[in-house]
């Protein structure tokens, strides 16, 4: 036979020899963990804003998780760090649940020459917005403070929801961070947002015959996160933000948020958790949302 070795003659025992099953292969070993060290990561974070903002960079911790850090030193810090303090308190008294567990850096940037030199250095591009973003994968809000201090209660609302609600729908997220770009803080643990800059292309299109049926709620609910960031994400985010200030000031936003939150595997759009929390279809609320828009 091929490849067969040299012949061994065995020799019959008394008694047949116990043959032993073949041991059963090793379960394989469990992945290992990430270990994730939240103190060493805020550590790092604050040498790498000292690195990309300049030497006179300081920074300061908010809830734990938020490394607010400034080029213009401890003063710069003292406006934007009080607001953070007193929005996330607001927001973390019976409005989100979960929070964030990991380091989120926070550039706070005095001023649009700054804020437009990061991203150059960065992506060799002004930054795509005048007022500031989120980046999720970095964990990093970077914001220009010229223009006024709201993007940052916008911006700051971002982890929140991802860390809360991380299938939320883009209408949604961005109806409520653009809801406290005009912020109000009544009282500790309030937050409220007033009407701001978005109104008047709201109520251009429910004067303008070919956006009335997009300036809806029952539109609103069906959008896609494609289609919010499409040809007309300018209107979408004001009729998001207005309906979100719409229900906030019936004292409705925050149970709808949690009881769409809770329920979303059975009810992907919200309508239901909507009907639930208001009594009404959104076909009926909706000639009521328009007409407290009108007023504003």
């Amino acid at each position: 036979m091929p490849g067969a070795g040299p012949r061994v003659s065995v020799r019959p025992s008394a008694s047949p020899a116990r043959i032993e099953p073949p041991a059963p292969p090793a379960p394989p070993a469990a992945p290992s963990r990430e270990t994730y060290d939240l103190g060493a990561d805020l550590r790092e974070r604050a040498v790498l804003a000292r690195e990309e903002l300049g030497p006179k960079t300081e920074s300061e911790i908010v809830e734990g998780v938020f490394l607010l850090s400034s080029p213009g030193g401890k003063a710069a810090l003292r406006s934007p760090l009080d607001v953070t303090e007193r929005a996330l308190s607001a927001l973390f008294n019976r409005r989100f649940d979960k929070r964030p567990e990991r380091a989120i850096s926070v550039h706070l940037f005095p001023d649009a020459s700054r804020y437009d030199a990061y991203c150059r250095r960065r992506w060799k591009t002004k930054c795509d917005s005048p007022y500031g973003f989120y980046l999720g994968q970095e964990r990093k809000i970077v914001m220009n403070l010229g223009p006024g201090i709201g993007t940052l209660t916008h911006e700051l609302v971002h982890p929140l929801v991802e860390a809360d609600f991380p299938n939320a729908p883009e209408w949604l997220n961005e109806g409520i961070a653009s809801l406290f770009e005009q912020f109000q803080l009544p009282r500790s643990g309030e937050i409220h947002g007033g009407k701001n800059w978005r109104h008047p292309r709201l109520i251009v299109a429910l004067a303008r015959p070919s956006e009335q049926a997009n300036a809806s709620l029952p539109a609103l609910f069906a959008l896609s996160d494609e289609d919010f960031r499409g040809t007309k994400e300018d209107l979408n985010y004001a009729i998001a933000r207005y309906f979100c200030q719409w229900l906030d000031q019936r004292g409705l936003l925050w149970s709808f948020y949690r009881r769409y939150r809770d329920t979303q595997a059975t009810d992907r759009t919200g309508e239901v958790a909507f009907r639930e929390v208001t009594g009404e279809t959104l076909e009926v609320a909706s000639p009521t949302w328009r007409r407290w828009v009108r007023n504003l």
